[in-house]
């Protein structure tokens, strides 16, 4: 059974909290490696974006990237994730059934006109943690960490995203290659 990180929301109150995808992402990731078990470092336990945004830069609140979290989470958490770039998308399906999660920066404009849609008007670059695929009909269980519920038709928490609509909106991530996405990987945990 693949273990489910707890959710994590960007909008948690603190002064970056709207730029905190990446970061928030990357904390349900490190949660996953560690399989929810507090490794005892003086960092604190669980990951939050907040400690991750602390650890990149404490004053400024842009977006993030990829390698700034994935640093973040092996300083503060031990957790050694494996960034990769222009993954096939045969490739990303088979390293999520093999047991990794995986943050994946996504173009927000694709799911936009969807149900899925956590922040009506938004349509830029986003980060989202994916934790596992389903094998009955190929959707992957997403965390958007804007899915906070935080008004009626927002929703709220992981959803089944369809397999067509997460590798749509990864492969529309500006400088993707055609049929490739990006995806910063968990150990196996499965």
């Amino acid at each position: 059974m693949v273990y489910r990180p707890p959710f994590v929301k960007q909008g948690d109150g603190t002064a970056c909290a709207w730029t905190n995808c990446g970061c928030a992402s990357h904390a349900m990731a490190a949660n996953r490696a560690r399989r929810g078990i507090d490794p005892a470092n003086v960092h604190g336990w669980p990951p939050t974006p907040s400690e991750i945004r602390h650890y990149i830069s404490p004053t400024h609140c842009g977006g993030t990237t990829q390698e700034q979290n994935k640093a973040a989470v092996a300083h503060l958490y031990g957790v050694t994730m494996t960034l990769r770039y222009q993954v096939p998308w045969a490739t990303f399906r088979s390293l999520i059934i093999s047991g990794r999660g995986a943050v994946v920066p996504i173009r927000y404009s694709v799911i936009a006109p969807t149900r899925f849609d956590a922040s009506p008007g938004f349509v830029g670059n986003h980060g989202i943690y994916v934790n596992e695929r389903r094998a009955s009909d190929g959707a992957y269980l997403v965390g958007d960490p804007l899915a906070d519920g935080r008004r009626a038709g927002i929703p709220k928490g992981f959803q089944w995203w369809p397999g067509a609509l997460l590798q749509a909106a990864a492969m529309a991530y500006p400088g993707t290659n055609t049929g490739c996405v990006h995806g910063d990987f968990t150990p196996v945990t499965a």
